[in-house]
């Protein structure tokens, strides 16, 4: 009798060390989350100066929450003090740190297309036909901010496809911050004509299963993208 209760108590599950969480939405998170889309959509360029009080007014929530997001947003690297270091602005792309990450750009772009040609996922490709083909009718429209969207939406689904969460996690962290202070700033799209065939030909070789012709094509579309930003930002004062 005893055996059989000591093979009972081994056999119980250990109470848990700490209790669960109960899952809750951040405000902080969702005021800073607004405030990126706001940035990529343009609505708040890079060098805007922000009032606290303005956007908690605006989003209808307190200014300590705001105030929060700021500082979330800081560590990002999406704002920056100001000159006076009391208040926040949108940030300004640095030319050394934006040729730094054209480099990251190519490392782990041309992998994560690389993964999703071999894989070859007809789910993987309905998504990023879907996103190719909006981007071609924003650019042929001229519709340069919502082409930029898509362009930055293209590229993030691409690694988020890899199924890798590390290299997806390195985009979304180093990229994408960049990616979003460009794309607000309608001059660098101009050229849209000169993108209307990039994006298809990455495409065209995840289609035909040719990792090194979709490595290539996306490798030549981050240099040209690099080319065209880098461009406009030696000509800014």
């Amino acid at each position: 009798m005893e055996q059989v209760r000591a093979q009972v108590d081994e056999a119980a599950p250990s109470p848990p060390l700490l209790r669960p969480l109960a899952p809750r939405a951040s405000l902080v998170d969702d005021v800073a989350e607004r405030i990126r889309e706001a940035v990529l959509d343009g609505v708040l360029p890079a060098g805007l100066k922000l009032s606290d009080s303005r956007l908690a007014r605006e989003m209808g929530v307190g200014r300590g929450s705001v105030r929060e997001a700021f500082a979330l947003l800081l560590a990002d690297g999406l704002l920056e003090r100001t000159e006076t270091g009391r208040g926040f602005r949108i940030a300004r792309l640095a030319v050394g740190d934006f040729d730094d990450t054209y480099e990251l750009r190519l490392a782990i772009e041309c992998r994560a297309v690389r993964i999703v040609t071999l894989r070859h996922d007809p789910s993987d490709m309905a998504v990023l036909d879907g996103i190719v083909a909006k981007f071609l009718d924003a650019a042929r429209e001229g519709r340069h901010a919502r082409a930029a969207t898509l362009d930055l939406r293209f590229h993030d689904t691409l690694c988020r496809l890899s199924r890798s969460a590390s290299l997806h996690g390195v985009f979304t962290r180093d990229v994408v911050k960049m990616l979003t202070l460009l794309h607000n700033d309608n001059d660098i799209y101009e050229p849209l004509a000169d993108w209307i065939e990039e994006l298809p030909a990455v495409l065209d070789a995840i289609h035909r299963g040719d990792a090194d012709g979709a490595s290539c094509a996306m490798e030549s579309h981050i240099e040209s993208s690099r080319r065209i930003a880098m461009a406009s930002l030696e000509t800014r004062p």
